[in-house]
């Protein structure tokens, strides 16, 4: 894309689909940049139409051969706009942005959302198929997992033992509780969760790959490499 110079025909293509879908349910755009949107809605209805829409649109604005790697993630959540946390709708955007990153899936609602979507569509039922629905209990563990893992995701001699006692989970539980939520066992999640974190560093140049694997929690570069 890049070498072609199509990557700004593709960007302008994508916003514009975007943006005409915002337009036709009523989404308010609260920022955005090349590759985010944050949108609010008044209706849940008119959020999860809108989501459903921008999904199906996406295969019409990248090019047929690219299709194994078109990746569109979108999560929703509903909440208020102030709470503790710094910023509006701080909570639902945290918790937002990890049901993206981490669920996989390309649509995930929270069951907030879920159970408003039903009351005002009468009980109509969510296709499973279309959109992942995580539990209160799931929503839960995805906070508590990754409140963690942010503190301790570059310390090399973390293991699995210290994951699961320090989260107060047995190993077979915590290994469950992560395959059904992310698709990952918690050694590759951890791994994962650094590669993608190393790669933020490459992108923004804070070190040679050496450098930049120690700091990710590798003990070795070539170990790095190799799983990168």
């Amino acid at each position: 894309r890049l070498e072609a110079n199509q990557f700004s025909i593709f960007t302008q293509k994508f916003h514009k689909s975007v943006s005409k879908s915002l337009n036709h349910f009523n989404g308010s755009i609260v920022k955005k940049d090349n590759t985010n949107y944050l949108v609010s809605f008044k209706s849940v209805s008119n959020a999860v139409f809108c989501v459903l829409k921008i999904q199906a649109n996406f295969k019409y604005i990248t090019p047929k051969f690219d299709v194994k790697n078109r990746k569109i993630k979108i999560g929703l959540s509903a909440g208020v706009p102030v709470s503790d946390k710094e910023g509006l709708f701080e909570e639902v955007v945290l918790l937002v942005t990890r049901m993206c990153d981490f669920v996989p899936k390309q649509v995930v609602i929270s069951s907030e959302v879920k159970s408003l979507y039903e009351s005002e569509n009468r009980n109509a039922i969510i296709d499973k198929e279309l959109i992942r629905t995580l539990k209160p209990s799931e929503e839960r563990f995805l906070t508590q997992l990754i409140d963690y893992v942010e503190k301790i995701w570059n310390k090399p001699n973390f293991n699995v033992t210290n994951f699961s006692s320090d989260l107060g989970y047995s190993k077979s539980q915590l290994y469950r509780k992560i395959i059904t939520l992310t698709g990952k066992s918690p050694n590759n999640f951890i791994k994962e969760f650094r590669l993608h974190r190393a790669l933020k560093m490459l992108f923004k140049q804070n070190g040679d790959i050496s450098e930049i694997a120690y700091e990710s929690g590798f003990n070795s570069p070539a170990y790095f490499s190799k799983c990168f």
